[in-house]
């Protein structure tokens, strides 16, 4: 049986782009397990997230209105540990990339509860340290 160099290198082709639409629909469908959310590209989300250190150290009232959720993890499919309020004290501790947009992670100073607040909720724009 004979075969062409071009038949052969055509036939490889197809498969490889199969292969790529199979891979990439079960990428773009992949969803972080117990999150409910899917992740942004270059994003690693877990919840909970414990990958934090207390690079920036700031404190004072950060919270921009009230009932603002403190989470788990960069993201608002995390679960809320409890409600941050303007006139909580909070310390700052670092930010990273997480579902939609930069996350800092905090401690509520006034309640003792730490976890992840999206920076578009802290005045300031959240922590200025990347975890």
């Amino acid at each position: 049986m004979k075969f062409s160099y071009r038949a052969v290198t055509a036939g490889f082709a197809v498969l490889l782009s199969a292969g790529a639409l199979v891979a990439g629909s079960a990428t773009a469908s992949a969803q972080e397990p117990g999150t409910g959310a899917s992740p942004e590209a270059g994003t690693s989300l877990a919840c909970p997230d414990h990958r934090w250190s207390n690079h920036d150290g700031r404190t004072g009232r950060f919270f921009k209105s009230n009932s603002v959720n403190i989470r788990t993890g960069p993201s608002t499919g995390c679960t809320s540990l409890g409600h941050g309020q303007k006139s909580h004290r909070v310390r700052l501790n670092c930010w990273k990339h997480g579902v939609g947009g930069t996350w800092s992670h905090v401690q509520d100073l006034t309640t003792g509860v730490r976890g992840w607040v999206k920076n578009s909720l802290l005045v300031g724009g959240g922590a200025n340290k990347r975890c």
